[in-house]
């Protein structure tokens, strides 16, 4: 494949997680599972650009523009937002006058808040029935995939934007260079970027390989971001590390000729952390492929050994995650008969690929199940909070190892 920055050949391969459906291709009904189409699982790595990435299997319209992720759902998520908008706002001084936009705005679980402060927001959300919920909470929604094109249409209409936020976006783009020179394009003079991703180095340093499938097409170190953005004269002048999906940045960028953003030393931390972590080193690569094929055969132990023991066992979070995990370690509806999640458009639907089914979580409670995996593991304090009150039974969380609490 040509690697999505730089345009060159790549060859070498970082990891191999086999033939998977995608991950959020969720069923309908057990008459299509012997038509479900699977595609490799094989990311490859540009050491120009230091960029692990996917090939483009599917079209991103075909992925995205129905999409059963609403991340309203989640609690923490939820959270996690107001406080970003209370600190950028005091951060960056944003005013009533101020203009906003949020590029793949979900359901406006984060515009919402800056809606209450009368701050001008404007969201981007190709996928039509999440955009719907946004609209209806009164944020301005175009939905349409954002790229340099869709870029000079805003810029037209609403003006350069004071502040773009791109939560866990940028690894959803397989064209990543007309997404950047789109923010660039209607980005104000003094105005400020940020945006968060997963972590490339916790994704190694903690084995989250469930954190890889075909709707990530691109896996996001500080190294390669800082690489993407001077390609546009574009700089990182700081960078926050973050807890969310087990461990992530968050970078803010302006513009290179913009002199009144201070550098933060945090930038050169963090570059300094992922080169003594020898992050691209081939080792590295070696001994992380090594761990998660360890993981899988441990779990694959645990499951056939509860089984031989009659204890029922029930997953919780029908996750995207959860689908790589499940795929790469064979484990399907004949070991786990229902997995649980709180988002209503899931439930009665099936797993990709394992073909579990997919229950409400009062459902879950009813079968008092002995074990639950839980497959979102970045929400677990979430997860076991909300059950511990109603069932008791034993967790088992998988990444970044196979722990029963």
């Amino acid at each position: 494949m040509k690697c999505r920055i730089c345009q060159k050949k790549i060859n070498e391969i970082f990891c191999d997680l086999g033939n998977t459906p995608l991950a959020n291709s969720y069923l309908t009904n057990n008459s299509k599972f012997k038509s479900e189409k699977y595609h490799p699982l094989k990311v490859y790595f540009c050491r120009n650009c230091y960029l692990p990435q996917l090939p483009e299997h599917r079209k991103s319209k075909s992925i995205f523009t129905k999409y059963d992720y609403f991340s309203s759902y989640s609690t923490t998520w939820l959270r996690h937002s107001k406080e970003y908008v209370k600190k950028i706002t005091f951060f960056l001084k944003l005013k009533k006058n101020s203009k906003v936009c949020e590029i793949a705005s979900n359901d406006g679980y984060l515009l919402q808040f800056f809606n209450k402060k009368k701050i001008n927001v404007l969201g981007i959300e190709p996928a039509k029935n999440v955009a719907s919920h946004s609209i209806a909470k009164g944020i301005p929604t175009i939905s349409k995939f954002f790229n340099y094109k869709l870029s000079k249409s805003i810029k037209k209409n609403y003006g350069t934007q004071d502040l773009i936020i791109c939560n866990n976006v940028l690894a959803h783009v397989p064209n990543i260079l007309t997404f950047v020179r789109g923010i660039k394009n209607i980005l104000s003079k003094d105005g400020t970027a940020t945006i968060e991703f997963p972590h490339f180095l916790n994704l190694i340093k903690y084995n989250q390989f469930d954190t890889i499938y075909h709707e990530h097409f691109s896996y996001l170190s500080l190294m390669a971001i800082q690489k993407l953005f001077q390609k546009f004269e574009m700089d990182i002048y700081n960078v926050e590390k973050l807890s969310t999906h087990g461990g992530s940045l968050r970078v803010y960028i302006k513009y290179v000729a913009n002199k009144n953003k201070r550098m933060s030393k945090n930038v050169e931390k963090v570059l300094a952390e992922e080169i003594n972590f020898k992050l691209f080193s081939r080792k590295t690569f070696k001994r992380f492929n090594q761990d998660i094929s360890n993981i899988k055969k441990k779990i694959n132990i645990l499951i056939k050994d509860l089984n031989n023991k009659k204890k029922s066992i029930v997953a919780y979070g029908a996750a995207a995650k959860g689908n790589t995990f499940l795929n790469y370690c064979k484990i399907n509806d004949y070991f786990i008969k229902l997995v649980a999640d709180k988002n209503p458009s899931k439930i009665n639907k099936y797993l990709p690929g394992s073909h579990i089914k997919i229950c409400s979580v009062a459902t879950l409670i009813k079968k008092k199940p002995d074990y639950v995996i839980i497959l979102p593991w970045n929400l677990k304090k979430e997860i076991i909070s909300s059950l511990k009150s109603f069932i008791k039974c034993k967790y088992i969380i998988c990444i970044p190892k196979i722990k029963i609490i």
